[in-house]
């Protein structure tokens, strides 16, 4: 009998609790990212358990559905490649600490700040779409609905991030994205030593 596919695992978790969270404010409330309570009260599994919790029901649908789009690719990639063990986890790992990379950022900044807090599986699932979108940069995929190359997208998403966070005031940990990205493509780097050479020689082959 063929295993669950961990993409819906994930999804299936991270849809219940925050779903309930939204219920249940002392939830929320111990699963948020807190800088200031993973410095000075310890509480590392903070650094994970963000994840799992949204601000509201579009920002968790939102992320839900790119995790879904792109997450059952990688995947399949990861399992096809390195077999369901060691593939399986080599995809949570690129989740899972995604999500922990993107909060290094508020952990620089807001160590000491007890007001801050931040939700939501954001950097997670921006870096499996960095990692997606370095191995198939000529796949087409669609940014605010404009469809346009994958390799376009990357420089498309940094552009986009780096100004959000720089002109606009808003509740968007934009930092977290970038960071969650940026590991995206380390840990692309790392597993898979061509995938920079190859994206760099496909994105040549356009020109």
């Amino acid at each position: 009998m063929a295993s669950t596919p961990l993409t819906f695992i994930i999804l299936a978790a991270t849809v219940l609790v925050s779903w309930r969270a939204f219920e249940q404010s002392g939830l929320f409330e111990k699963l948020l990212h807190s800088p200031y309570r993973v410095k000075h009260q310890k509480q590392y599994y903070r650094l994970f358990s963000h994840m799992l919790v949204h601000a509201d029901g579009i920002h968790l649908a939102l992320n839900m559905f790119v995790f879904y789009s792109f997450g059952r690719v990688m995947e399949s990639i990861f399992t096809m490649n390195w077999g369901s063990t060691k593939g399986g986890a080599m995809f949570i790992a690129l989740y899972v600490l995604g999500g922990a990379a993107a909060t290094l950022p508020s952990m620089r900044k807001h160590a000491d700040n007890y007001g801050y807090n931040s939700v939501g599986a954001s950097g997670a699932v921006s870096a499996l779409l960095m990692a997606y979108m370095v191995l198939f940069p000529l796949n087409e995929i669609a940014f605010f609905f404009i469809p346009m190359p994958a390799f376009i997208g990357v420089f498309v998403f940094f552009l986009i991030e780096h100004f959000m966070k720089r002109n606009v005031r808003s509740n968007i940990a934009h930092d977290a994205h970038i960071w969650g990205a940026l590991f995206g493509i380390v840990f692309i780097a790392l597993a898979v030593p061509n995938s920079i050479p190859r994206f760099i020689s496909q994105v040549l082959s356009v020109f």
